[in-house]
């Protein structure tokens, strides 16, 4: 009966009583949180701004150049003239490709683009027919929110974000007779405008619906050929390919921190316990059993961490809000808030520290004794 009214020992009284040690443990597991978190906040800077504009628009669309074969002209004029018709015809067989929606010609020039770390360059569809224009526009759902729309040969309209990105250095790659006479608000980084009558560069913007399917090899099979094929698939494989390999990196700083931390943590962890010993054999003096005094000792250590990690989700958010208004929204790029790589890390990395916790605590407590029978 006595045993069944023995007050169970409870972990709020040591971290009641010891603020300074809980805290200092506190802050040290949720720093490695936001440390984690910074770290694949700021790589992610260096990728997800060019996955948005490299292959975002290529969801519902592809870009293709039919081969076409002139044989017969005098000047580059001329040759334009006849590849245009020539690629005019090509487009209508490839509309007659089932789920094909719509085919537009353009011209293409190219748009600088920057994210915090990196540079790249972008298409800008220029056209022949300032109707194609509007046509593009609608197709992207695109809403003109300065300026105007282009009427005459190197007029061009671009995203407010690619403007607020590099501003009056974003045509620098195409000539100088070009310029930007409108800004307009669109899910993505596009350029648009009327070509020059200089331009040569004959290519084809291909409509398709987003349902996964391969439409550029199905053109291909329907006896078209063509030069190349720019699609979602083989822009995500480009992407992956000049900045893919800062995932391992990411990877390999947040386990060589993790494990530089689960060491310094582990030995603060250890001391702690060892600091503990006299008090716990006092507990198994007054009848506590060593098996309660570990399950106390464990409720007190999962406290800290359940503590740190949500201490270092606040801070985690409130550090990626900072980034994003100092670095990423005054170039118009976006990094989202929620960081699913850093997950497993930071929740792989604690567990173990947790885990690794037993080593010396279960060394420990297989010391305690009664306090007569400490030497």
């Amino acid at each position: 009966m006595e045993n069944k009214e023995r007050a169970t020992l409870s972990a709020m009284p040591y971290i009641k009583g010891n603020k300074k040690r809980i805290r200092a443990l506190v802050i040290s597991l949720s720093m490695f949180v936001v440390l984690s978190y910074l770290v694949s906040y700021v790589l992610a800077c260096c990728q997800e701004p060019f996955m948005q504009a490299c292959s975002e628009p290529y969801r519902d669309m592809l870009l293709t150049s039919p081969h076409v074969v002139i044989e017969d002209y005098e000047s580059v004029e001329e040759w334009s003239e006849l590849a245009t018709e020539e690629v005019k015809k090509c487009a209508a067989e490839i509309e007659k490709v089932p789920g094909i929606t719509g085919t537009l010609l353009f011209r293409e020039g190219r748009v600088r683009m920057k994210s915090v770390v990196g540079e790249t360059t972008l298409p800008c569809f220029l056209m022949d027919d300032k109707e194609d224009v509007k046509t593009l526009m609608d197709y992207k759902g695109v809403n003109m929110i300065s300026g105007r729309l282009p009427e005459a040969p190197g007029e061009v309209i671009i995203d407010e974000k690619l403007w607020r990105n590099m501003g009056d250095e974003v045509l620098k790659e195409m000539s100088d007779r070009y310029n930007v006479v409108g800004q307009f608000e669109s899910d993505y980084y596009l350029a648009m405008g009327m070509a020059l009558s200089s331009e040569n560069d004959i290519n084809l913007i291909v409509f398709h619906p987003d349902d996964g399917k391969d439409y550029g090899q199905m053109i291909k099979d329907a006896g078209i050929e063509l030069y190349y094929v720019s699609d979602y698939e083989s822009q995500q494989k480009g992407i992956m390919d000049d900045v893919g390999s800062l995932s391992s990196v990411e990877h390999l700083i947040q386990l060589a921190t993790g494990i530089l931390l689960a060491i310094c943590l582990l030995v603060v962890l250890s001391l702690h316990i060892m600091d503990r010993h006299e008090e716990w054999c006092l507990m198994n003096s007054i009848g506590f059993s060593s098996g309660e005094i570990y399950a106390m000792a464990l409720r007190e250590l999962l406290f800290c961490f359940v503590m740190a990690l949500g201490i270092g989700i606040v801070f985690s958010a409130v550090s990626g809000i900072v980034f994003d208004k100092l670095l990423c929204a005054p170039i118009g790029v976006h990094i989202g808030l929620f960081r699913q790589s850093a997950i497993p890390v930071i929740f792989g990395v604690l567990i173990a520290i947790y885990g690794c916790a037993q080593i010396p605590l279960f060394v420990n407590i297989r010391r305690v004794c009664t306090v007569d029978a400490i030497e």
